[in-house]
């Protein structure tokens, strides 16, 4: 073979320079030599995968633009007891847009020592080794024309991005995913989220019960970093945060002092333009109530919070409320749930995060529930959304306010895109005892609203939209949760609840009598009871009798034994009223023999704190002796006091023979003397009348004589 020609040598050489010129548009010029190969070592042991925790704590920008440089900061941390001699940071992207957010997922869950962590895009080395238990900062910046991402309209979305630890250029010592947002125009689809954070309080306890609620107290939870205080800074920020209010808390906050008296002037401000939920009075527990078929409890508390939501006023304005719509407590709502609120007058019921899985991932927040009692709207939470916005740990352990924004803003890439089904709304409601981060939420809207595919938007907008998702599962019939007050603790509060409510019914003010009935009946209902059922089970039982005792202020004497001897007689009881407002009843009786019957009194006014003696008319048909129980009755026959039992004896053929020998004996009394009369005779002076204003008429005949005689 001959040696090549000058010219070929040139033509090589410059073929040579090209390569080496793509090649190094290839490497980040930020990357090390050695790190061509994006290739873990295969002998890395998943159990030291992680030995160096890895947490992004900042992508900048968010959101990246063609043209921009990305730049990724990451914590590395030693969590071996040996030295790291040769720490770097290498910033991988996966450049293969997902399609949907189970391919989101996917990503994810690779583990640490995957083969699959995208590509290197740059990288940087620490100055020095890293000790066991040390930390250290890095900053990696991949340029603009290393992201390698296309810039056409269509490319706009998310992509994988990883920051891998490793010691030296290739062992891989630990890794965090996350995501990197490319946007490419701003002429795009956009999701809406709307967010829900409750306002409820520690549990209730009734007045007059010992117990000590589960949890931090109101004091505590309005304190700076309690719970209500963290709600409440999140609204103030974000005036499309919606705020589901249990009003029992709201009343006793207002007539609280101090710190509580402060939030609660604050949350009143906060309130006014913003989408507001009225709870049921103290957020009583549906499942429970469902399962107990207690509507008339749902009704009572709904009742309660319509009065209560009438009263609410902040800035001398008076405040819009919704009251028809209801919250599932979870962890699961069932049919009988749902149909318990359509029965309870709601048009729209927010549901628990995993309830009625969507058959794609591109589902909104809106759905269908039919019921026996007509279709209510379920709104179901983004079980992913409000995972990361509540406790984004529970998702990711090393879960930093960077990671959750991009992931968020990924899931929201991915449901924009799903869009062109029509516009993607969906609902992130916050746990009724999530402690949330105001920081953490606050990046997590800004980001939301800054994002060219995503807006928020107020629940009104959620609840105004036309049509549903209704390609979700169906409702499961019964589901049994543990947590709940037992069906048959739910149904001793409502008879008791019941029969106070018939009871007061008699009395001239049945408001006096049940004033604060309905408070402590509510109150082991309520959702955060659920923490202590054994405490709960012992409110229940407190209250029950203690309402029981409010229906025992009028009483009806005991009755002697009676002795009858007519045929129609009364016996007449004597009633007291202990009750605060006067009562009007009536006495029944009832014998145990059919020899004795009683109609039922006349109604009778007894004043508060007096008494009045009632008449009640009983027939005797025989001689007997009987047991007869009288009891005090409403109007419609409901007993109001407790029976009393007594004896009569009645004997109605003493005073037929009476009546019988008297009759005799005016009978013969008539008859000897009309004997009497016929022997005597009759003079006419005795027995003659003159009829004088008749002039020439004869004297009337006289028994036993004639004219002729008197002349």
């Amino acid at each position: 073979m001959s040696a090549p020609t000058p010219r070929l040598r040139a033509r090589l050489l410059a073929a040579l320079v090209t390569l080496l010129a793509l090649a190094a548009l290839t490497v980040p010029s930020a990357a090390l030599a050695t790190d061509r190969s994006p290739t873990p070592t295969s002998t890395t042991d998943p159990e030291a995968a992680s030995d160096v925790r890895v947490q992004i704590t900042e992508v900048n920008p968010s959101v990246l633009r063609p043209g921009q440089d990305l730049v990724v900061r990451a914590r590395l941390t030693n969590r071996t007891g040996e030295v790291v001699e040769n720490p770097r940071a290498v910033v991988r992207l996966e450049r293969l847009r997902p399609g949907t957010r189970a391919d989101l997922q996917t990503w994810l869950d690779e583990p640490v020592d995957g083969r699959r962590a995208g590509e290197a895009a740059a990288a940087v080395a620490a100055e020095e080794p890293l000790a066991p238990g040390a930390s250290v900062d890095l900053t990696v910046t991949v340029p603009a024309d290393a992201v390698g991402l296309l810039d056409r309209p269509d490319t706009w979305g998310a992509r994988g991005l990883a920051v891998e630890a490793t010691d030296g250029p290739r062992t891989r010592l630990g890794l965090q995913r996350s995501f990197a947002l490319w946007a490419t125009t701003d002429d795009v689809s956009q999701a809406r989220v709307s967010v829900l954070a409750p306002v409820v309080g520690p549990a209730a306890v009734p007045a007059g019960v010992e117990v000590a609620p589960p949890g931090p107290t109101l004091t505590e939870l309005v304190q700076p970093g309690g719970r209500l205080a963290s709600v409440l800074e999140i609204a103030r920020a974000h005036p499309d945060v919606a705020l589901a209010v249990d009003p029992a808390l709201a009343a006793e906050a207002a007539a609280g002092s101090g710190a509580v008296a402060a939030w609660s002037d604050e949350l009143g401000a906060a309130a006014v333009g913003r989408d507001l939920i009225a709870l049921p009075w103290s957020d009583p527990d549906l499942t429970a109530l469902a399962h107990a078929d207690a509507t008339d409890l749902l009704d009572a508390a709904t009742s309660a919070s319509d009065a209560a939501t009438g009263d609410l006023v902040a800035s001398g304005q008076p405040l819009a409320a919704r009251t028809d719509v209801l919250w599932a407590p979870g962890p699961a709502t069932d049919q009988a749930t749902a149909d318990l609120a359509a029965r309870g007058g709601a048009a729209a019921l927010v549901l628990a995060p995993d309830d009625q899985a969507a058959e794609d991932d591109a589902g909104g927040a809106r759905t269908s529930i039919t019921t026996p009692n007509g279709t209510l709207v379920g709104l179901a939470p983004d079980a992913t959304l409000t995972s990361l916005l509540s406790d984004p740990t529970a998702l990711d352990p090393d879960a930093t306010r960077t990671t959750v924004v991009q992931r968020v803003l990924a899931e929201l890439s991915v449901l924009a895109r799903g869009s062109a089904e029509g516009l993607q709304h969906v609902l992130v409601a916050l746990p009724r005892d999530a402690e949330p981060d105001p920081a953490l939420v606050g990046t997590v809207l800004d980001a939301v609203q800054g994002a060219p595919w995503s807006r928020t938007a107020p629940m009104t907008a959620l609840l105004g939209a036309s049509g549903g998702d209704d390609g979700r599962d169906a409702l499961p019939q019964l589901v049994e949760v543990p947590a709940a007050l037992d069906p048959a603790a739910v149904r001793s509060l409502a008879d008791a609840r019941r029969a106070a409510v018939t009871f007061a019914q008699v009395t001239e003010d049945p408001t006096t009598l049940l004033a604060g009935v309905d408070a402590a009946v509510l109150a082991p209902l309520a959702v955060a009871w659920r923490a202590e059922p054994t405490v709960r089970q012992e409110i229940v039982d407190t209250v029950v009798t203690a309402v029981d005792d409010r229906r025992l202020g009028l009483v009806l004497a005991p009755a002697s034994t009676q002795n009858l001897i007519s045929a129609d007689s009364e016996v007449r009881f004597s009633v007291r009223n202990d009750l605060p407002t006067a009562a009007t009843v009536r006495v029944q009786a009832t014998p145990r023999k059919a020899c004795l019957s009683t109609e039922p009194s006349d109604d009778v006014l007894v004043p508060a704190g007096g008494e009045e003696v009632v008449p009640v008319a009983v027939h005797a048909i025989a001689n007997c002796e009987v047991v007869v129980e009288a009891v005090l009755t409403a109007a419609d026959g409901s007993p109001l006091s407790t029976p009393v039992t007594f004896v009569v004896r009645a004997s109605p053929t003493v005073e037929s023979v009476g009546t019988a020998v008297v009759g005799v004996l005016l009978a013969v009394g008539l008859v000897l003397g009309v004997g009497r009369t016929v022997r005597r005779g009759q003079s006419a002076r005795r027995g003659a009348r003159l009829v004088h204003d008749d002039e020439g008429t004869r004297p009337l005949p006289v028994l036993g004589g004639t004219p002729e005689d008197e002349a």
